[in-house]
């Protein structure tokens, strides 16, 4: 049975929702089967105006489980006035921004905590694993998809503070309300704004260090069709522009593959310099070669006419999935990305 708390709880999970109250019911129940002992953990709601049933979901679940849970509703606002709600009205020291389509495995919390009690300074973050959930099968698309390839990661125990992703990382509540909480404006082009990023990369101006721990695992369920990931990925592109004059921070650049005739000087005075990178993502030729390789096989005739066509055939034809790889994928939709950075330089002046 869920009890109320006498004791302050040693972390606070912020969970931010919009509209998918079914998959909060199951990221709610994930979060019961943590083996971090009930008192040491809280859970915040917080709802950005959904119009299906998140309250009625958080209200038949929060008997049931066993940590506190608490929820908080506001009209509409987008995601970054959502998330510092919750952050403010965190009631530990430790908050967790996990998205809504957030799975935690039982061991992720305790890694959390364990993390930050390893390295107390407060200006520490840990990002936890996702993967892909096993049970998106339901589409090629989805059982190929491959958003945040984590997998890149997997030598690596701290990140650039552009990894910042908010759907399973752990800060500071004090770090965040004293150097600098989400900027709670609507992206331009579309709500896929990219604030965690942006937040991350203000908040590096302030000393994070932002950490990775295979051992907060967790798993990503989100049902998506082709059609909703192109427009996701076109309005970053759109938003792009805007992202980048409130994050200046040049390797950004490069981590988003823009090569053209504005951005090349840039480009290549971060190669040059110290940065994140590593392999070949640190040699100007092979970038220069992917982007040639890029416009050759990904343009307007290829995407319409080849590439649509083909990932439309497969969900049709099941046998031609083993063909698909997840860099198809991803290359397609990176069109689609760069086509909203290029309107967005033409409709708002970038």
């Amino acid at each position: 049975m869920s009890r109320s708390q006498t004791v302050e709880p040693q972390i606070t999970v912020v969970l931010a929702t919009y509209r998918r109250a079914e998959t909060l019911r199951r990221t709610l129940g994930h979060l019961a089967a943590q083996d971090l002992e009930p008192e040491r953990y809280e859970v915040l709601v917080v709802d950005d105006g959904s119009p299906d049933e998140t309250s009625a979901v958080v209200a038949e679940v929060r008997p049931q489980v066993p940590y506190a849970l608490r929820y908080m509703r506001h009209d509409n606002r987008g995601p970054g006035y959502t998330q510092n709600r919750g952050i403010e009205q965190a009631r530990a020291s430790v908050v967790l921004l996990l998205a809504d389509d957030i799975f935690l495995a039982p061991g992720a919390l305790r890694a959390h905590l364990e993390s930050h009690h390893a390295h107390p300074e407060e200006s520490v973050a840990v990002l936890g694993k996702v993967v892909q959930s096993p049970e998106l099968t339901q589409t090629v698309f989805v059982s190929k998809w491959d958003p945040f390839r984590f997998h890149e990661l997997e030598d690596m125990s701290e990140l650039p503070p552009y990894r910042f992703f908010a759907m399973n990382i752990s800060v500071k509540r004090d770090f965040l309300l004293h150097k600098g909480l989400y900027l709670e404006h609507r992206g331009r082009g579309g709500p896929s704004c990219m604030e965690d990023l942006e937040l991350g990369v203000r908040l590096s101006q302030h000393g994070l260090r932002l950490l990775y721990s295979k051992a907060a695992l967790a798993s990503h369920y989100h049902l998506v069709t082709l059609d909703q990931a192109i427009t996701r990925w076109y309005e970053r592109g759109l938003n792009y522009g805007e992202f980048r004059r409130h994050a200046p921070m040049p390797e950004l650049t490069v981590y988003f593959h823009v090569l053209d005739r504005h951005t090349a000087g840039e480009y290549f005075r971060v190669l040059r310099g110290s940065n994140w990178f590593r392999g070949t993502e640190k040699i100007a030729v092979w970038h220069v070669a992917r982007e040639v390789a890029r416009r050759l096989t990904l343009n307007a005739l290829t995407t319409r006419w080849f590439w649509r066509p083909l990932f439309d055939r497969v969900e049709l034809t099941p046998a031609l999935a083993k063909f698909i790889k997840p860099k198809m994928y991803r290359a397609f939709l990176y069109y689609h990305f760069l086509r909203g950075v290029r309107d967005g330089r033409r409709i708002y002046g970038d």
